[in-house]
């Protein structure tokens, strides 16, 4: 029964009992989360309680510890909603009530279950393009005050959708704005990153190998990213792992923009070198000059391993090379990897002995398959 006012209903025990019971409720979806507990007299502790529970329901839940417990209609006050998706929930629901007969669409379906965060920028799943629930809210001419109302429930400024990137030479981001705009900036791991979000991608999911090349000491190199994109590795590799110099093969120009803002907003334009175009072309230019190479394109960076090899110094160096490898098939792959690099660098005469050092599992790309980094060094003989 709904209380007037502030006025809740509540189910106080003893104060030792009320972590069990707290879970208890919990569990069986009694508690009112909306709610603070309070504290009552005789060392009790008073748990809010959902209007729609029924007193026998909640005796009946605590028969199982042998509780009894006291119920009241207490003043209660609201605490603030931490979790994100209980707010983004709450919002969803607001909207849809307040457009009433407008408004037709599954509330469940509307509340995502997931969204990734680049700065002020929230992007949801691809597959609400699917919903018709979305659609029809897309679709609604209040539709804004639902973008605005997820925004604050977010805390985001900027709101869009996922798409697959697409299938073009520059691999570009095909992201859906709902309101505001694409441009971000944001702090990740110590590290400024700054694009446009409708141009160009960024893979989140990447965050613990960005991490892991960004821990290697790479103090005094000449590195190259073959695939440099807005600097996922190269930034980390000048910023954390203190390379002395950088050269970055790209040929998005939106990426470009966006390492090159990226690099001037962390202070190391001074030790980038940006290789626009082609990198098959590039990395003929870069013969013998690098202390490593960073191979990080997805399915594959084939097309350039035997050049990234022809790039090391003649004292050797390391390559990291990305790929999508069958779960079962990896120590194969990485075996026929190693015997690939020596054989070239037996063909130039490179003097190098291949060994493979490490093999991190980034994490999976598709069932079965996982985006892995092989790190390679070659040995001067």
């Amino acid at each position: 029964m709904e209380q007037p006012g502030n006025l809740h209903p509540f189910v106080a025990v003893n104060r030792h009992e009320g972590e069990v019971v707290h879970a208890l409720l919990k569990q069986h979806r009694m508690l009112n989360s909306d709610l603070y507990p309070q504290e009552v007299e005789n060392d009790m502790v008073a748990f809010p309680l959902l209007e729609t529970v029924a007193h026998d329901a909640v005796e009946t839940c605590l028969q199982s510890v042998d509780l009894k417990p006291i119920f009241s209609v207490l003043e209660a006050s609201v605490q603030p909603l931490v979790d994100p998706h209980r707010r983004l929930a709450k919002a969803v629901v607001s909207w849809v009530e307040r457009h009433g007969e407008q408004a037709h669409a599954d509330v469940t379906a509307l509340v995502p279950s997931k969204w990734e965060r680049l700065g002020g920028l929230i992007l949801l799943p691809e597959e609400v393009n699917e919903q018709s629930s979305w659609v029809e809210v897309m679709n609604h001419p209040r539709c804004e005050d639902m973008w605005l109302s997820i925004l604050d429930a977010l805390k985001g400024d900027s709101l869009g959708i996922q798409a697959p990137i697409a299938n073009d030479t520059f691999r570009s981001s095909q992201v859906k704005m709902l309101y505001g705009h694409s441009e971000v900036t944001f702090l990740d791991h110590g590290i400024t990153y700054t694009f446009d979000a409708a141009k160009v991608m960024f893979s989140s999911g990447n965050i613990t190998e960005r991490r892991r090349i960004g821990a290697i000491s790479m103090e005094g190199e000449t590195v190259i990213d073959a695939y440099a994109g807005i600097g996922y590795y190269t930034l980390p590799m000048l910023i954390h792992s203190h390379a002395i110099h950088v050269h970055a093969c790209e040929m998005n120009p939106a990426s470009i923009k966006g390492l090159q803002e990226g690099a001037e907003a962390n202070n190391v334009s001074d030790r980038l070198t940006v290789h626009e175009g082609d990198n098959q072309v590039s990395l003929t230019r870069l013969v013998g000059i690098a202390d490593r190479c960073h191979l990080g394109l997805l399915p594959s960076s084939e097309p350039v391993w035997e050049l990234a090899l022809k790039a090391l110094k003649s004292e050797g160096g390391w390559l990291h090379v990305h790929m999508n490898v069958e779960e079962e098939k990896i120590p194969s792959w990485m075996e026929e990897t190693r015997k690939r690099f020596q054989t070239w660098a037996d063909q130039q005469d490179l003097g190098f002995e291949v060994h493979n050092r490490h093999l991190e599992r980034v994490k999976w790309f598709a069932p079965f398959v996982r985006h892995v980094v092989l790190d390679i060094e070659c040995q001067p003989v």
